[in-house]
């Protein structure tokens, strides 16, 4: 079974202007016994966009609602190709072109990025416009699925709305049994990742992940995580909103390692 949390959080940056957090993070487990399938989104509206909540919170909830119905129609993710992710990122732009008709406003004005992560048993897929990271966790082993994406300028990224979407969409897949997987936003990086090795940062992840393993109280680790987010540890290396999704796969009671 798959046992999850996430939160997002205020940066002090949108704090000190009044803006809202303008991440967003979505969970959905579905598929049954040892089919069961993790299908997380985690996606960051650009600081600049008038509507980046927006257009994040549209940008994950279309992506996992497909997703979903992908599955739920198969039962497995066979066949999946970046052709069909392709037509959910479609249509997650469709919704907010949608959107910004309604408020006579453009579609730059809700501009996201997007980090997705599929996990079944025996093959996962992944895909990513823009910065933000997914870590996985197989054997006691890390890794990187995509490395945050760069835009044309300093402190720029590629995002969802964009014309050109399709020429930065990563997409991946592999037949790997996951124990674990992380899923961020940019206003983690700098803790999150090493970036001379372009490698994750063991010491951020395993304290987390052993926390999800073992503690009884699921909703309390979940107040526990948002409390670590607001920390100073944490807000002395970035000023921006906050996302964090963690999820581990266990197989046994809770406490007891995968």
């Amino acid at each position: 079974m798959w046992r999850h949390i996430a939160q997002s959080l205020q940066g002090r940056s949108h704090a000190a202007d009044c803006s809202p957090c303008q991440d967003t993070a979505r969970v959905r487990v579905v598929g049954e016994g040892e089919a069961q399938t993790l299908i997380a989104c985690v996606a960051d509206g650009a600081g600049t966009a008038a509507h980046a909540s927006e257009g994040s919170r549209i940008a994950c909830e279309s992506i996992v609602e497909h997703a979903s119905e992908y599955f739920e129609a198969r039962g497995s993710w066979d066949g999946l190709a970046i052709e069909d992710v392709i037509g959910w990122c479609e249509e997650a732009r469709r919704r907010i072109r949608e959107e910004a008709l309604s408020r006579a406003c453009s579609t730059r004005e809700f501009a996201t990025t997007l980090c997705a992560a599929l996990l079944a048993p025996q093959k996962s897929f992944f895909f990513q416009i823009g910065d933000g990271a997914i870590i996985l966790r197989s054997g006691g082993i890390y890794g990187v699925v995509f490395w945050p994406q760069s835009g044309e300028y300093a402190n720029s990224t590629n995002f969802l709305t964009a014309d050109d979407f399709r020429v930065h969409l990563e997409f991946g897949a592999a037949a790997v049994d996951f124990s674990d997987v992380a899923l961020f936003t940019d206003g983690l990086e700098r803790l999150a990742l090493q970036f001379e090795t372009r490698t994750p940062h063991p010491p951020f992840f395993s304290p987390l992940f052993d926390a999800l393993r073992s503690a009884a109280d699921q909703e309390r680790l979940s107040e526990d995580l948002r409390r670590f987010l607001q920390s100073d540890s944490v807000r002395a290396r970035s000023d921006d909103d906050t996302t964090l999704i963690l999820a581990s796969r266990l197989s046994g009671p809770i406490g007891e390692a995968a």
